[in-house]
């Protein structure tokens, strides 16, 4: 059946697309085309079923994968006027309605949202003397998950009574700040609509349609977000695998899928088992391995692109010698004209594996991109500007005025800082606020007092202009007065230094430029999508360049030719989660590893390795037990309990090995 897109869709997806009586459960396999039956289904919504645009919604997980999903659909269906298509992060659409309904909740306008490291100061400062690293970090990872499991500081006392009394004064300093975390973006939307019956009808009726892409991935308090925004009209659409729910780490639930027919009884589920990606010996083995977990719904992926190559399986001595035979062999190719770099990619489960083939791959001058590098929002200058731009959005954000009050150096220190905290504590006002207090000259001495007084007239005076100038223009003139960027080079430690520091604030400021473009010149929409935007989330590069990346970083991902390294007991599966018994997470990760790769997928496993955390030490490792459970028949090579290699499978790879060489048979 061809649709907007005017290709055809197979029975499954058509059904998918079609489908409109009820909730509806896409059950979509690695490289099954699900993104194309959601993006179709838009457009079939709009043009077949004359539903406006504002009554559907589409959500999905980053910032990226909205965009172009929005895009995508975009390109099906023509909207009347300036109309837009709803498409949006989870955190997003929380964001949204915190907003329009700020008037039923206890935050005032301006609100600002909180990133990891500014949550982790707030709590670090409401912690006992002494707290360690480790303590402040398990805390901060407890308090993300009972948000993230809908679960408020009075639910949580009976388990840890302290952690819960720290998460209910984490919330208050939170609300006196007028901030919120990210977690607190799906948190705030529950409660209101627990207690708020009108707002929730408001946005149920908006609701006609709501289609949730990798919706094996939501936590339960996403969950209880889409069943309150679902219950009026009750045309659920999520799409999404349990074979490839890889983040239980973070709250996401694959039990959502079992709890999603026991909420909507009448719920319909299709299959989407055909692969585009991969050849049929790479889904056997990838269906043969998932196959050991349980599954709420049973799927077998399936191929047209015919049985392709066996698996090959490759014992190595160590990690050194694993990484030099996956560099020649890519080396050679390319030499040889038969791949580009970008064909390739080396998948492994911890970062911490990278380190050696990133060593062979630069000696040897093969061009290569590790995904998750350091990103730009954590360079501090970048830090320092998006600080200034929330302060002058929410003064009321102390976070932000401390970050920036002495940044360029106002000879303001730790005492001072003190002292108008206390002031700021007394008057029950924000730090800002308490350096336009008249006392505050008779609390410090004159020049600290006249410095912060100045720092407070300065925001003022660019908090005038927001009414009138554009946000990019407003952040440039405040550099250019506090001399910023001057500042920036004098503490450079060398000319390349130098170099970096002012191309970072020319890029934010471009940055800012073309958000002012956008959002019309408004500084307050600016600097919500700053602190949406800068989550660490990175387009996928297009260099020609082979790609090293974790397993959890390939999600969604496709190379040719895949080299799945380091898959021994300990590493995948991962100790830790063996000792926590969570095999079947492990097992996931396996197979999307192994169904990222369409053409050729190559395991390696090695004998032995260095304690990464002591050089002097070598651990004897062994194969995975995942290695176990590939068909024989579909793997050639080293295998667990030795050489898995037919004499005619020799004879295919000699053949091909001098076809490439261009040399003839003799």
């Amino acid at each position: 059946m061809p649709l907007a897109g005017g290709k055809l869709l197979n029975p499954a997806q058509q059904a998918a697309v079609t489908y409109n009586d009820g909730p509806l459960l896409v059950l979509a396999g690695a490289g099954c085309g699900k993104t194309r039956v959601i993006t179709e289904k838009i457009a079939y919504l709009i043009a077949h079923k004359r539903v406006e645009p504002a009554h559907i919604t589409a959500i999905t997980f980053t910032n990226k994968a909205a965009r172009e999903m929005a895009q995508r659909a975009g390109k099906l269906v023509r909207l009347p006027g300036d109309e837009r298509l709803n498409v949006s992060t989870f955190h997003s659409l929380g964001l949204r309605i915190i907003r329009e309904e700020i008037r039923h909740l206890p935050y005032r306008h301006g609100v600002s949202i909180f990133d990891a490291t500014e949550t982790r100061q707030v709590l670090q400062d409401l912690m006992p003397a002494g707290i360690s690293k480790e303590q402040l970090n398990q805390l901060q990872w407890n308090i993300s998950g009972w948000k993230n499991a809908a679960l408020g500081p009075e639910e949580v006392t009976a388990n840890n009574p302290l952690h819960a009394e720290i998460y209910r004064q984490y919330q208050q300093q939170l609300l006196d700040y007028n901030a919120l975390d990210f977690d607190d973006l799906i948190l705030q939307p529950l409660k209101l609509f627990a207690r708020n019956a009108d707002a929730l009808l408001r946005w149920q009726a908006r609701m006609r349609y709501l289609l949730v892409d990798e919706y094996q991935d939501t936590n339960a308090s996403q969950y209880r977000l889409l069943k309150y925004l679902a219950g009026m009209h009750r045309r659920l659409i999520c799409v999404g695998d349990d074979d490839q729910s890889i983040y239980g780490w973070r709250g996401a639930q694959p039990e959502n899928l079992s709890l999603l027919k026991a909420d909507f009884p009448e719920l319909k589920v299709i299959k989407l088992e055909q692969n585009y990606r991969s050849t049929s010996t790479i889904l056997k083995a990838a269906n043969a391995v998932i196959r050991n977990n349980p599954h709420a719904f049973e799927k077998k992926l399936w191929s047209q692109l015919g049985e392709g190559d066996p698996i090959l399986i490759r014992r190595y001595d160590t990690p050194e010698q694993e990484a030099e035979k996956i560099a020649e062999e890519i080396l050679r190719r390319v030499t040889l004209g038969t791949n580009r770099w970008s064909d390739f990619a080396v998948l492994y489960r911890s970062n911490h594996q990278a380190r050696v083939m990133e060593q062979v791959l630069r000696a040897k001058n093969v061009p290569y991109q590790i995904s998750g590098g350091r990103s730009f929002f954590d360079f501090s200058e970048v830090r320092d500007l998006m600080a200034y731009v929330r302060l002058l959005c929410n003064p009321s954000d102390n976070t932000a005025f401390l970050r920036v009050v002495n940044v360029p150096r106002r000879g303001i220190g730790a005492s001072t800082l003190s002292k108008l905290a206390q002031l700021a504590e007394k008057h029950h006002m924000s730090l800002l606020k308490a350096c336009q207090k008249a006392d505050i000259t008779g609390l410090l001495p004159p020049r600290p007092a006249a410095s912060l007084q100045h720092f407070a007239e300065v925001i003022r005076r660019y908090r005038s202009r927001m009414v009138t100038d554009k946000g990019h223009v407003i952040l440039e003139d405040l550099i250019e007065e506090t001399d910023y960027r001057s500042w920036l080079l004098q503490n450079a430690r060398d000319k390349a230094g130098k170099q970096r520091k002012a191309q970072l604030v020319n890029d934010f400021l471009d940055w800012m430029h073309s958000l002012s473009d956008a959002h019309n010149g408004q500084l307050m929409e600016m600097a919500t999508q700053i602190t949406l935007l800068s989550t660490r989330e990175k387009d996928n590069d297009k260099a020609d360049a082979v790609r090293l990346m974790t397993l959890h970083a390939a999600k969604g991902l496709e190379f040719k030719r895949v080299y799945l390294i380091g898959v021994e007991e300990g590493i995948l599966p991962h100790k830790n989660s063996l000792e926590e018994g969570n095999v079947a997470e492990e097992r996931r990760l396996m197979y999307v590893g192994m169904t990222r790769a369409e053409r050729e997928l190559v395991i390696s496993w090695v004998k032995k390795r260095k304690n990464r955390f002591t050089s002097s030490e070598v651990i004897k490792t062994g194969p995975s037990r995942f290695l176990k459970e590939l068909p024989q028949e579909l793997c050639q090579g080293f295998g667990i309990d030795g050489p898995r290699q037919t004499p005619s499978y020799a004879r295919e790879q000699l053949a091909k090995m001098r076809a490439e060489l261009g040399l003839a048979k003799k």
